[in-house]
């Protein structure tokens, strides 16, 4: 009998062994038993790192997500429980944008974007999805990352420039063992374009 929990990029396993006089059913309640404990665990690890409640998980049952947990079968079943904390990454991550933002307009502010395999997404509640890419497409979002202008003259001076850079260097350093996050230029359209046409970016995917 084997019981499986994944705690952000780490991975648990218990194996069981089980006194094969008891019936079935006691068995089966026995692994629902340990494995809830260990969940607990897990849920309570996952909430203090977070400094908040536990992220959502997903269980599985013998291959059925969401059945009940004494419904494993007591000799060859597995109960799985997975955590993905990559919501509370994008949160932070955009979170942190709209606060270094300079404040004029509130354009660039309400710019920051988040796409989950080239879908526009909420950050709020991201979908499930193998790279999540945040960028701003307003026009003069190069300019603010830079902070100059091309004759050289600080473009914006109510806050620090590398806006995106700094948020992805700083989120590396609170979440560096979640995901891989990383900075870097992007075209807004997707299409090949110039150079500087490229946007900030921050990109997102998990180990």
């Amino acid at each position: 009998m084997a019981v499986r929990t994944r705690i952000t990029s780490y991975e648990r396993n218990f194996q069981l062994i089980l006194d094969r006089n008891l019936s079935a059913a006691v068995r089966s309640k026995r692994v629902a038993d340990f494995a809830q404990a260990q969940i607990d665990d897990a849920d309570a690890i996952n909430a203090a790192a977070l400094g908040g409640s536990a992220p959502p998980k997903t269980v599985t049952v013998d291959g059925k997500q969401g059945a009940p947990l004494d419904s494993v079968n007591p000799d060859r079943g597995i109960i799985i429980a997975e955590w993905r904390l990559v919501g509370e990454v994008l949160l932070w991550i955009y979170s942190t944008l709209v606060a270094r933002s300079p404040v004029v307009s509130g354009e660039y502010q309400r710019g920051h974007t988040l796409y989950a395999d080239g879908t526009k997404s909420n950050p709020a509640r991201p979908p499930l999805a193998g790279e999540y890419i945040f960028i701003n497409v307003v026009p003069y979002a190069r300019k603010i990352e830079i902070g100059k202008t091309e004759s050289g003259r600080d473009f914006v001076i109510q806050v620090q420039n590398r806006i995106y850079e700094r948020t992805a260097e700083d989120a590396v350093r609170q979440f560096g063992n979640i995901a891989k996050i990383r900075f870097t230029y992007k075209s807004a359209s997707g299409a090949a374009r110039r150079q500087d046409d490229r946007v900030p970016a921050i990109v997102v995917t998990l180990k």
